[in-house]
């Protein structure tokens, strides 16, 4: 049986988030499908989304057989302006993540979340790392940073320092395009040879058929020190059956460029997985990629077991070589 890496997924609890990002969530969804925002919000807060113990998230790993989880902490408490933070500070919902990981050993592990602009984000971020566990670090530029702002170097150079990976998003659908367009990440990549960088999503969290990932590849390609996280794409439309010989198509073009050892996969749960559509899309997603000579058989499309492997597990472990040490 094929193992499975997940290196991108979340934890939440209600008080992690500032109020006005799960309003505006509420607002969202009222506006889309209709509803009462104020009852869609006490629904959101009572959500199976939240899960700060982890429980949660292994059973969902179960369900879909997924061996072992990378969660990101992510720091949203700067992105609305003055007084718009979480109730739970910063540090401490950054500290629960990874006691919820530890309760798991070998299943869940933590990258820490600080944003850059924050005062003393690098000594926060060495704290997680040294004292707490943490084994790198989610970088969110829509929060209002471009991943190559000079505010976040010095992020970087404790990254490098520590000798942990670093994930920035990438990708968008509004004016979070303009802070997360992979182009920044490559530059990232230049100045710190010696970083490890998880490309988020590969520029795609837009429809699957907008092919926004070929940005994304063409971007990280010249840099051997950039990997590509595949995550998110199932809920996109890219396991929609019309689309899978596409996906497998775009994915022999992904080996074909940068190699098995480059692209990473996972999930985005659990976000991802909370409609009906959602679930079966992760579950497609999933037995595609255990299954990937199968699938291309299916398709006319050659892949290998190896490059089944990298994808599925091997590259993830040389992104996480602090973690999964030969």
């Amino acid at each position: 049986m094929t193992r499975l890496i997940d290196v991108h997924r979340h934890l939440w609890d209600v008080g992690w988030f500032p109020p006005i990002h799960l309003e505006r969530i509420a607002e969202g969804q009222a506006k889309s499908k209709g509803g009462d925002p104020k009852e869609i919000l006490e629904r959101v807060k009572r959500a199976k989304t939240m899960d700060p113990t982890g429980d949660g998230a292994v059973a969902e790993m179960e369900h879909f057989g997924i061996d072992v989880s990378i969660i990101l902490a992510l720091d949203y408490g700067l992105a609305n302006g003055p007084g718009q933070d979480s109730p739970t500070p910063v540090e401490e919902f950054n500290r629960l993540t990874m006691e919820a990981c530890k309760k798991h050993p070998g299943k869940l592990s933590a990258m820490c979340g600080f944003d850059p602009r924050r005062p003393n984000a690098p000594q926060m971020f060495d704290k997680a790392v040294r004292e707490w566990g943490a084994v790198g670090l989610k970088v969110y530029p829509p929060n209002g940073f471009a991943p190559d702002d000079k505010v976040a170097y010095p992020m970087y150079e404790k990254a490098v320092e520590l000798d942990v990976p670093i994930l920035i998003h990438t990708g968008g659908r509004d004016e979070a395009v303009q802070k997360s367009w992979p182009h920044g990440v490559a530059k990232v990549a230049s100045d710190f040879p010696d970083l490890r960088i998880l490309m988020g999503h590969v520029n795609l969290q837009s429809p699957f058929s907008t092919g926004a990932y070929m940005e994304g590849l063409k971007a990280a390609t010249p840099h051997k020190n950039i990997y590509l996280d595949i995550c998110d794409w199932q809920v996109l439309g890219a396991v929609d059956e019309e689309n899978i010989p596409k996906l497998l198509g775009v994915m022999r073009t992904f080996l074909d460029t940068v190699g098995p050892e480059r692209i990473c996969w996972g999930t985005d749960l659990p976000q991802t997985a909370v409609n009906s559509y959602q679930r079966r899309s992760t579950e497609t997603w999933a037995e595609i990629f255990k299954n990937l000579p199968e699938w291309g058989d299916k398709h006319g499309i050659k892949f290998t077991d190896d490059e089944k492997d990298g994808i599925a597990w091997r590259a993830a472990e040389a992104c996480f070589s602090n973690i999964f040490k030969k």
